[in-house]
């Protein structure tokens, strides 16, 4: 009977432990975009909460551009017209643009990258931020997209 007990506490205790990483996902995603009222009161997936940020801009963002290192200049030139701009690379990162007039130079992308906040999706949200570049990797076949909003 005790050793019922004990696992059944065990159970408990990480079935609660799991909700709450959950939720701690989605919180952090949410305060991350807090700024930019259309993901105000957003429904976010706790098992995938940036897939569910990308569906969410596909539908709302003023203009879209998947970017790769041939029109990644242009991309960011259009981004001085918006007030936000996020970054999403896969469904495993995203960023928000934090100021796109204080950029470094990336060899790899052959531009000035502006700096940025954001998660990379390793099990659990790994805060990053600096020049983009940083972020989102090198050019390669991952889909990369840009969502502007006013």
């Amino acid at each position: 009977m005790r050793t019922c007990q004990v696992l059944l506490i065990a159970i408990l205790f990480l079935s609660f432990s799991q909700i709450n990483a959950q939720n701690s996902k989605i919180e952090t995603i949410k305060n991350l975009l807090k700024e930019i009222p259309i993901f105000d009161g957003a429904k976010i997936d706790a098992n995938q909460p940036i897939e569910s940020i990308n569906t969410i801009a596909k539908q709302k963002a003023a203009k879209t551009i998947i970017f790769t290192k041939e029109n990644i200049k242009d991309a960011l030139s259009e981004a001085k017209n918006y007030k936000y701009c996020i970054i999403i690379v896969g469904n495993h990162t995203i960023v928000k643009v934090t100021d796109i007039k204080d950029n470094a130079m990336s060899g790899s992308w052959g531009t000035n990258m502006p700096k940025g906040e954001g998660y990379i999706q390793k099990g659990s949200l790994v805060s990053t931020n600096g020049y983009i570049n940083n972020i989102i990797g090198n050019p390669d076949d991952q889909v990369r997209t840009l969502y502007f909003f006013n």
